[in-house]
């Protein structure tokens, strides 16, 4: 899984993949923008950007959770956007993760159907 915590982490992926562009708004958005607006943002406190890769679909997400999966997220709510779910979990009410999960076949249809489930219409 890949972490996004401000503009530099871009850095970590490649503009050509798919979920660059909806990555580098969710950076822009919440880790860049909302700053200007004389909020200090902490990932520590406020949480991050994960874009979810194929290793990530059996295996606990221990850059958050010491024994949870994707399958164990409570999900607030899920959008669908240019071939990816974009997912966000409330951790408590200053603390959010936000998923961008690739609709790929490596996608379980397990999650899939979670995420389905949780789609905004």
């Amino acid at each position: 899984m890949l972490t996004f915590k401000s503009l530099s982490d871009l850095s970590k992926l490649d503009p050509q993949n798919p979920a660059y562009p909806i990555i580098k708004d969710l950076v822009q958005r919440l880790c860049v923008d909302i700053p200007k607006e004389h909020f200090k943002y902490d990932p520590e406190a406020d949480g991050w950007i994960n874009l979810v890769e194929p290793i990530d679909m059996d295996r606990v997400i221990t850059e958050i959770w010491d024994n949870s999966t994707l399958l164990d997220v409570q999900w607030e709510g899920v959008m669908y956007q240019d071939d990816h779910y974009i997912g966000i979990f409330l951790a408590d009410n200053e603390k959010g993760f936000v998923f961008v999960i690739p609709d790929q076949d490596w996608l379980t249809d397990e999650l899939r159907d979670i995420l389905e489930e949780h789609l905004d219409p």
